[in-house]
C-alpha cells in the first residue's frame, strides 16, 4: 500500500482491527520479541492512537510505541480475536 506517511489514521479508539501487515510490517517486527509480535490476520482493538498515526492495540507492550495505521485494516463484521 502506498499511503503517504502524512495521513492520519482512520481508526477510532475501541474499534476492531485487522493486522495486515506489509513486508516492511513484518520485517519491522522481526525486532519484537516474540512475546510482543502481532499475528497477521489476527483482530485487535484499538487501545490507543499515538501521534495520529500509530496504532497501539490492547495489550500490546512493546517498547517503540505503536504500529503505523497502514499495517492493519477496519474490520468491523468479525468478533474481537476470531479469523
Amino acid at each position: 500500500m502506498n499511503t503517504p506517511r502524512f495521513v492520519k489514521c482512520p481508526f477510532l479508539v475501541g474499534q476492531v482491527v485487522i493486522y495486515r501487515p506489509s513486508r516492511r510490517g513484518l520485517d519491522a517486527d522481526v525486532m519484537a520479541p516474540p512475546s510482543q509480535r502481532l499475528m497477521p490476520g489476527q483482530t485487535y482493538r484499538v487501545a490507543e492512537i499515538v501521534e495520529e498515526t500509530y496504532v497501539v492495540p490492547e495489550g500490546y507492550q512493546h517498547p517503540g510505541g505503536g504500529i503505523y495505521w497502514t499495517e492493519f485494516v477496519a474490520e468491523e463484521s468479525k468478533e474481537l480475536g476470531s479469523n
